[in-house]
């Protein structure tokens, strides 16, 4: 049987205490950046310290089919200062804190097959029905060095991670990689604010009052968020997890999910 904790043990009475409060009275009001952080105000709750492990993929230049060359570009240093602080911020509404567990700068790993790889994954096209092509994941897998994933022990721990690929399909920004043990993928450069146009370096963050393009930041945390047991729309409007809107903000229930989640990993 497994043991928990004194501290686990009553974060989860908390959760399921706040839980029944929303079934019963109805408590479904959005949280954003400007409300309060704490469901039901209470002062208590407990910061949840989630690692993060954050790869780099260096030596790789992806070249997209207009022709522009996209280069690994982003350094230890816009992490550190400013992309996991803005994940912290965005995630704070949950009381999930983010700590880098490490920062490494990866070599892709190449085979014979290498060359194709990058060239299918930067010719990718969502289809008829806005779904992006699923057969981009195990190019993007392969290119990752299975000495810097988790082991098969570490996978249900308190460990999580991110590969920035300068480019990972057009309309794409990221991917939780969920059957490939969540190892979520997000895109340096995007084409997905100009639909599928000649891609761009993605924004490191964005003003969260005024939604327009999103930014690498806040497409790490979504990415995050399905790894976290949550799905896309699951709440109103200026969501952090919308399929079709946008936004910072979780729900009431998404936090108790995303929070459960976590608690599991601890």
């Amino acid at each position: 049987m497994k043991l928990y904790s004194q501290v686990k043990i009553q974060s989860y009475l908390f959760l399921l205490l706040t839980l029944i409060s929303i079934l019963i009275f109805g408590c479904s009001k959005e949280l954003s950046k400007n409300d309060t952080i704490n469901i039901e105000n209470d002062k208590e709750r407990l910061i949840l310290k989630l690692n993060l492990r954050i790869h780099i993929m260096t030596d790789i230049t992806m070249i997209h089919p207009s022709g522009i060359k996209m280069p690994s570009w982003v350094t230890s240093t816009n992490i550190k200062d400013i992309i996991v602080p803005e994940i912290n911020l965005i995630w704070k509404q949950a009381d999930i804190n983010w700590k880098i567990e490490s920062i490494i700068e990866e070599d892709v790993f190449k085979d014979q097959s290498y060359e194709e790889s990058i060239r299918f994954i930067a010719s990718t096209e969502r289809d008829s029905e806005g779904r992006s092509n699923p057969e981009r994941l195990p190019h993007l897998f392969s290119l990752m060095n299975p000495q810097n994933m988790s082991t098969a022990d570490e996978l249900e721990s308190n460990l999580y991670h991110i590969y920035l690929f300068p480019f990972i399909g057009n309309t794409s920004q990221g991917n939780a990689m969920r059957g490939y043990n969540f190892h979520s993928v997000v895109g340096t450069w995007t084409n997905k604010h100009n639909r599928g146009g000649v891609p761009e370096k993605t924004l490191l963050t964005e003003n969260q009052n005024s939604f327009i393009r999103g930014s690498l930041s806040r497409t790490i945390c979504h990415e995050i968020g399905h790894v976290l047991g949550l799905n896309h729309n699951e709440c109103e409007s200026n969501c952090l997890m919308g399929g079709g809107s946008n936004g910072y903000s979780l729900s009431n229930e998404q936090v108790i999910t995303a929070r459960l989640s976590a608690l599991d990993r601890l």
